[in-house]
């Protein structure tokens, strides 16, 4: 084989080799997930971080994938289901009690329907935050339907560390991540 041709195939060898490479599926880590809604007077029904669901109860839930480390142009597509009104249909009515026995009369279930025709659809796909050490996922709700995924470690205590109380604690966590306290709209 002529010295041309030998470097010819190496060239194309490693064009190869990197083709596969780039095609690699980044490693990914396993991790706690959590809702933090700070919209007083919403509930979170559902959320989803690439399509890996999560409940809206704020506690943490196991486990969601994560990519073990942060690249330059990642992105997220977060759904959520919102629930303006938890509690009141849009008429203000309340829903009305269980059976004793803990099953659901007809009307509540009447209730309970038009009480979700009132939930609000929402998705965004955005950049992820840098990260450095993943710790866990925390979707963190703000008002004007914006949502903030919290994923490194040192930023999770900058964001949620030092906070005091339940709900005067959520303009502080909006103002750490340069959120707006209100919107127009109620969002």
């Amino acid at each position: 084989m002529t010295r041309i041709a030998l470097t010819i195939g190496l060239l194309l060898l490693a064009l190869a080799l990197a083709g596969c490479r780039s095609m690699e599926r980044p490693k990914t880590l396993g991790a706690g997930a959590r809702v933090v809604n700070t919209v007083v007077g919403t509930s979170i029904v559902h959320a989803s971080f690439n399509g890996q669901g999560m409940g809206g109860g704020g506690g943490e839930e196991c486990c969601v994938s994560l990519p073990e480390q942060w690249r330059p142009g990642m992105t997220a597509t977060i759904e959520w289901v919102k629930d303006p009104s938890p509690e009141l249909n849009p008429d203000g009515r309340r829903a009305p009690p269980w059976n004793p026995d803990g099953t659901t009369p007809p009307e509540w279930q009447r209730w309970m329907k038009e009480h979700e025709a009132n939930y609000v659809r929402r998705k965004v796909t955005m950049a992820v935050p840098k990260y450095e050490k993943v710790s866990s996922l925390v979707l963190v709700f703000l008002p004007c339907d914006e949502v903030y995924p919290l994923i490194d470690s040192a930023e999770q205590g900058r964001v949620l560390g030092g906070l005091r109380g339940r709900e005067d604690r959520y303009p502080e966590m909006i103002r750490r991540l340069g959120g707006r306290q209100t919107c127009s709209g109620g969002g």
